[in-house]
């Protein structure tokens, strides 16, 4: 579990006694130097994180940050752009700390950890354009550049996009997007398929890290996506679909043996000896086929059972949408 770190820096160590702590900082910084002012901007953010003020939070780290750049600060701002929503700025101030020489192995492994975190969160936008040299894409009033990879991260949320094709505008709407949702669009005569992008299951924790209080670490209760540790549903429908086509090869089987045998006893009366041991012998190794295809059928329906009982996850969310405008298909799933 990450943690809101504690200052090296800091005047009193705030972890060796709670004692240390009686007494408040000022809430003015008039007059105190910027070490003081950082130390009390601080301890205002920490303790704002702590009740869940992430807005207050954010505004007394970059205070804190303006008067003495530490990347322990900048670390706790991460988390608090990251609990607000902001991923794409959560991310940029956590490859600061990552590329800072003051801070040490520990702070880096964990701004890389989150910074992953945060790059689950963000939301995807792929433009498919059928003349880029043509086009121009604006996200909420600025022109973007996606004519490389065609796919733009940004924060979730309500944006606006808009497509241009020289004079013309082919695409003016909002997108409304989830926490690690992708969405695909297509714009011009060429779009003619339609793609489903599938998002794959988020791993635990991805969205809002988890992290304590700097004087106390104390706990603080973040939102997780847990892991049911159960298969996809997938599973269970290719075991019914090997059940459905067993079952069929044994119906066939089955009936096969029958013609054979009914074969058999009517033509017994024309038979040689030879052709007759010939028959039979036919006959066992047809029975046997079905026998066989019959025990599949019955184990491969029971382990199906079992798998759809007691090993399946069917309470997963799926969601799709198709959004259509003039000259625009737009897909967008999440799973």
């Amino acid at each position: 579990m990450l943690r809101v770190c504690s200052l090296p820096w800091l005047a009193v160590p705030l972890l060796l006694s709670a004692q240390l702590l009686a007494a408040e900082p000022s809430s003015d910084c008039a007059g105190a130097d910027r070490t003081v002012c950082g130390r009390m901007h601080f301890e205002r953010g920490t303790r704002a994180f702590e009740q869940g003020d992430f807005t207050a939070s954010l505004q007394e780290f970059e205070a804190a940050l303006a008067q003495r750049p530490h990347p322990v600060i900048r670390f706790n701002l991460a988390l608090a752009l990251a609990r607000l929503g902001r991923p794409s700025a959560a991310v940029a101030q956590l490859k600061q700390v990552q590329a800072d020489p003051a801070a040490d192995k520990e702070l880096r492994g964990r701004a890389e950890r989150e910074q992953k975190s945060a790059e689950q969160a963000l939301s995807r936008v792929t433009f498919r354009l059928s003349d880029p040299t043509r086009e121009r894409v604006e996200l909420d009033g600025a022109a973007v550049d996606v004519a490389a990879g065609g796919e733009l991260a940004i924060d979730p949320g309500t944006h606006h996009v808009r497509v241009v094709s020289n004079s013309s505008v082919v695409l003016d709407q909002d997108l409304d997007l989830s926490p690690g949702e992708r969405v695909e669009l297509r714009v011009g005569e060429r779009s003619r398929r339609i793609d489903v992008v599938v998002v794959p299951d988020a791993p635990a924790a991805t969205a809002q890290p988890s992290a304590t209080a700097a004087a106390t670490l104390a706990p603080i209760a973040a939102p997780t996506s847990a892991d049911t540790g159960k298969l996809s549903p997938t599973w269970f429908y290719m075991g019914v679909g090997a059940t459905v086509a067993l079952g069929g090869l044994t119906l066939w089987s089955g009936l096969d043996t029958t013609s054979a045998h009914d074969a058999y006893e009517r033509d017994l009366p024309r038979l040689t000896q030879k052709e007759a041991d010939e028959r039979v012998s036919d006959g066992h190794s047809r029975e046997l086929r079905t026998n066989l295809l019959l025990a599949g059928s019955l184990v491969a329906g029971a382990g199906t059972a079992v798998l759809g009982l007691w090993f399946t996850d069917f309470a997963g969310k799926r969601r799709t949408a198709i959004g259509l405008a003039p000259g625009v298909l737009m897909v967008s799933g999440q799973f």
